[in-house]
Parts: structure tokens; C-alpha cells; sequence
């Protein structure tokens, strides 16, 4: 297998240590080859980076031209994306950490060794090609492969504010299967999915390339046309709807017969007010399609006003409350699919039952604690999501690291304490976790000061991170785990009280205990799913 390319930019005024970065870099690894381009200045760099294309900077914070973070921060005023290492001093190792806040992916101190800088640059850019993959998986409907709904309106309101610059025109198509209630019911819902995946396949065959067609939830599809204009989007939706309606349509070996209704919309840029504005009234129009006998295309201009009854205000009010409610829903439900594609993610990468599994039962064992201390609904449905997500960064950490069965190095630990920042920089591109990340990132703290990243104490910790710090901890106490056997809990529930009051929150030691009382005979999770596996096989 051909090695990937990686091209580095070295920033660093000092000959030997340009040098030591070279000849570290030279042998590449086993799955990559760096190449390596080295500037002076902090000039030179920015000149660099704006005429060519790099993976990753390693940037030295002591240049002729540019000394400390401010580095950094000049770097990202033009590059938010590039991954930044640090390379500092041992003595300086503050500025790595506070760099590190300032938007740089990690920090590596001098003198480094050949073997770790290669690794933490491979981490480094793993947590970049997540962050990319996470975000595509955010912003994508995964039956289709079109862009969601939420995705949908990023584009729309910037195709509004272009339009509105330009003078031009922007048109929204939105599209309803006729009937497709039935088409489930005839065909079950794995029909019904064959169906939507072909109507995906027909907008993305037969839209313009610079048109947008997006699901936007359920059997309904949107179609953004920048620059078209009444007349032109007539036309188009008249000849999709053509396309559609003689479409060969087929569920397995069965040939079927599907339509689509259609409202579209046309507004000048004088009258463009925002995205939702406008969807809106392509949804009215579609509605008026259906009333019209369904397979057909209305415009919104077409509806008479007098077909639309007078609303009370009261009904206007409790119909706003029914759309808020769908849409935080959908979002819900976005969220939870995410959740599922990053667990996959990790199970086909590090391929450990242990650390597949482990992520679901922190999570029921933190909402049975939380519910024992009287936490809200709200708070107790975050934790459990946090719990989910608290070990995602593990995916940058090396395999041969992650399932030593030996005492770990120095080295090999601090790459190891790294995983809740990696974990919070892998999900703060997704913005539906970002009440999450301060319980991600602070679960490692103990509650005695001597935890990590931060050496937080007490009560500065978050009680979502206190939580999840003795939930995990009782079920990796609890778990077969490759280089140790599971603990039984009464050795389990004697070390937890034993850290109680220096690694864990008295109190929440208590609740675990209290919760452990009314789950006996369901926990511990991992012996309760290993044993139903095993029943499952005989």
C-alpha cells in the first residue's frame, strides 16, 4: 500500500532543530511519508501557507519577527483550520498548555524524540480527519447521502446574503411523495427507504449544478435554486416533476408507480428576508399542491389569499408551540444518529468490545446516579450523552499504546491523558455538543486536585464530570479488559469507597451505592451482556 503524503510546514529559526525535525521526520511511518518545508519567519510561514497546500505547522513560538501565543493567534486570523503543534522548551512547558487554548492541536517539547513526534503528529492529524468526517456526517442524511436539514440552511442563508449583494434571485422547491404512507404500508418501511434513496439518486441527477437538493425530513425534499428566476424555476420544477413521475420506480423485483407534489417560490433580492421566510411559504405552496389533486406544481404566488380561512390568535400560537416542539425532535433524533456513527466509528477503528461497550454503560450507570441526586431531567439526559461521547478521543491514541498489557512509559501516559481535549477538539466542530464539553473534558479530575487536564478541585469540577468519574470508574473496575479481569463488586464498590473523598465526590460515591441497591439484578452491565451472549449462542 502506497504511503500517504504528508506535507509539514516547519517554523523555526534555529538551524539544529530544523535539523532534529528533518531527520526525525525522514523515515516517515509505516503509513506515511512527511514532507517538510521550513521557514525562518513568521512572514515567510504566512507567505508559505497562502501559495501552497500543508497538512500540519510545526511552529516554534520564538521567531525574529513574532514572539508567543501571538504567533498562534496571527496564524489562525488567515488558517482556522491547520492543525498547529507547539515546540517549546521543557522549561516552557505553561506556554504549551496555554497555546494549546489559543487553537493549537498539541504542543511537543524540546529536546523531542524521533518516535514521539511522529506519533503525535499522526494523532494530530487523525483528529483533523474525524473532525472532517464528523462534520460530513453532521451535515449529511445518511440514507440519501444529500445534505439534511440543518445543512440545507447554512447554504440557504448564504446563497440569501450573496443574492442580496448580487441583485439576484432565489428560488426554493419543496417536494412531497404523494401517498407515501401507503407506499410503507404496502411495501414496509425497508420499501419505503428504497424509495427515498431513488428520489435522492433523481434530484442529484437532474438539478443544475449549481442548485442544492437537500432532505429535508421524512418523505419531504428541498431544492435551493440560486439565481433562477420565477420563470426559470417554473420550468425546472415542471420538468422534475415530469422526470419523476416517468421514472422507472421499483421496490425489489416490483415495478411501482410514485409522484411528488411540489411548491416553489421565487423572491427577488429585494425582498429576501431569510431563509425560514421562505421555506415557509414553498411548504404552503406545496400544501396547496396536494389540496390541487396532488402530482402537480404550485407556486406560492398562485394561492389566493381567500383560500386560507382566518386563524385565531390563540391557534396561531399553539401551532408555533407544535413546530418548535417537531423541530427540537428532529434535532434530538439528529443528535442521537450522530452519536450511533461515532460509536461505529470507534468500534471499526479500535476494535475493542470493551471500549465499544463501555461508553453505553457509563451512561446508564451516570443518569441512575443522577437521578439519585435529584438532578433534572434535562441534566440528567446530558450527562448520559456526554458519558457516550467521553471516549471518542481514544481514537487518536496508537493501537499499541491503547492495548499495552505492560506498565505504560512516561510518554506512552501523557499521550493517554490527552484523549478528553482530543475528544472536546473532535466535537466542538459538531455545535449540538457544546453543552457537553466541559463534562468531557473535565472527567479525569479528581476530587482531591491531582486529576487532569487542569488540576481541578471539588466542587470546580462540573457535577456531570464528578458523575461520570465514578461511573466510568465502576464499570472498567467491573469489565474484562485485555490486560486486566473484571473485579467483583464488592471489590469493585471497596476501592471506589476507599478514593472516596480524594479521587471521587463523597456524595456521589453515596448515590452509586443507593443506585446499586435497586439495580442488583441488572448491574454490572458488562456481566449482565456477556451472559446473554452467551445464552444467545446455546
Amino acid at each position: 500500500m502506497a504511503k500517504r503524503q504528508i506535507n509539514i510546514l516547519l517554523v523555526d529559526d534555529d538551524a539544529a532543530d530544523q535539523k532534529l525535525a528533518k531527520v526525525a521526520l525522514q523515515s516517515g511511518s509505516q503509513t506515511m511519508a512527511f514532507s517538510v518545508q521550513a521557514a525562518e519567519t513568521l512572514s515567510q510561514a504566512l507567505g508559505y501557507l497562502e501559495n501552497n497546500k500543508f497538512d500540519l505547522v510545526l511552529l516554534d513560538l520564538g521567531l525574529p519577527d513574532s514572539k508567543g501565543i501571538a504567533t498562534i493567534e496571527k496564524i489562525r486570523e488567515s488558517h482556522k483550520e491547520i492543525p498547529i503543534i507547539v515546540l517549546t522548551g521543557l522549561e516552557d512547558e505553561l506556554v504549551g498548555i496555554e497555546s494549546i487554548r489559543k487553537g493549537a492541536t498539541d504542543y511537543i517539547t524540546k529536546p523531542f524524540k524521533e518516535s514521539i513526534l511522529r506519533i503525535r503528529l499522526g494523532i494530530a492529524l487523525q483528529i483533523t480527519e474525524l473532525q472532517e468526517k464528523l462534520l460530513s456526517l453532521a451535515n449529511t442524511d445518511e440514507l440519501t447521502g444529500l445534505p439534511n436539514r440543518r445543512c440545507f440552511f447554512d447554504i440557504l442563508e448564504r446563497e440569501i446574503l450573496r443574492a442580496k449583494i448580487d441583485g439576484l434571485d432565489v428560488a426554493v422547491m419543496m417536494i412531497d411523495i404523494d401517498h407515501f404512507k401507503s407506499t410503507n404500508d404496502t411495501y414496509g418501511h425497508q420499501g419505503g427507504d428504497e424509495v427515498l434513496k431513488q428520489l435522492g439518486k433523481i434530484l442529484r441527477e437532474n438539478i443544475y449544478p449549481l442548485d442544492v437538493a437537500a432532505r429535508y425530513g421524512g418523505e419531504e425534499f428541498v431544492v435551493l435554486m440560486p439565481a433562477t428566476t420565477a420563470v426559470r424555476a417554473l420550468q425546472a420544477a415542471a420538468r422534475l416533476r415530469k422526470v419523476i413521475d416517468h421514472y422507472p420506480w421499483k421496490v425489489g423485483d416490483q415495478q411501482i408507480c410514485i409522484t411528488v407534489s411540489i411548491g416553489l417560490i421565487s423572491v427577488d433580492s429585494y425582498n429576501l428576508v431569510n431563509g425560514y421566510d421562505i421555506v415557509e411559504k414553498a411548504d404552503a405552496a406545496l400544501y396547496a399542491a396536494k389540496r390541487h389533486g396532488r402530482n402537480c406544481v404550485v407556486c406560492w404566488d398562485e394561492i389566493k389569499l381567500q383560500e386560507e380561512p382566518a386563524v385565531p390568535e390563540n391557534k396561531l400560537y399553539h401551532e408555533l408551540q407544535k413546530k418548535v416542539a417537531s423541530l427540537s425532535r428532529q434535532l434530538q433524533s439528529h443528535a442521537l444518529g450522530t452519536i450511533s456513527a461515532l460509536t461505529q466509528v470507534m468500534d471499526m477503528v479500535l476494535k475493542d468490545p470493551y471500549l465499544t461497550q463501555h461508553g453505553e454503560n457509563v451512561s446508564t450507570y451516570a443518569i441512575a446516579i443522577s437521578k439519585e441526586l435529584g438532578l433534572s431531567e434535562e441534566l440528567q439526559e446530558k450527562i448520559g450523552t456526554a458519558a457516550l461521547l467521553q471516549d471518542i478521543g481514544k481514537i487518536a491514541i496508537p493501537e499499541s499504546i491503547l492495548k499495552k498489557t505492560t506498565p505504560l512509559t512516561e510518554d506512552e501516559m501523557n499521550i493517554i491523558k490527552q484523549h478528553p481535549m482530543t475528544a472536546v477538539r473532535i466535537l466542538e466542530s459538531v455545535g449540538i455538543f457544546k453543552n457537553h464539553l466541559q463534562i468531557i473534558k473535565d472527567h479525569h479530575e479528581k476530587f482531591d486536585g491531582s486529576g487532569y487536564p487542569n488540576g481541578l478541585k471539588g466542587r470546580e469540577i462540573s457535577i456531570g464530570s464528578r458523575i461520570l468519574s465514578v461511573a466510568d470508574a465502576f464499570d472498567a473496575m467491573t469489565s474484562e479488559r485485555h490486560y486486566s479481569p473484571a473485579k467483583s463488586i464488592d471489590k469493585a464498590f471497596a476501592e471506589i469507597q476507599a478514593c472516596s473523598g480524594s479521587h471521587f465526590d463523597p456524595e456521589i460515591v453515596d448515590a452509586l451505592n443507593k443506585a446499586w441497591q435497586k439495580h442488583k439484578n441488572d448491574w454490572p452491565l458488562s456481566a449482565k451482556k456477556k451472559s446473554l451472549e452467551l445464552a444467545s449462542q446455546n
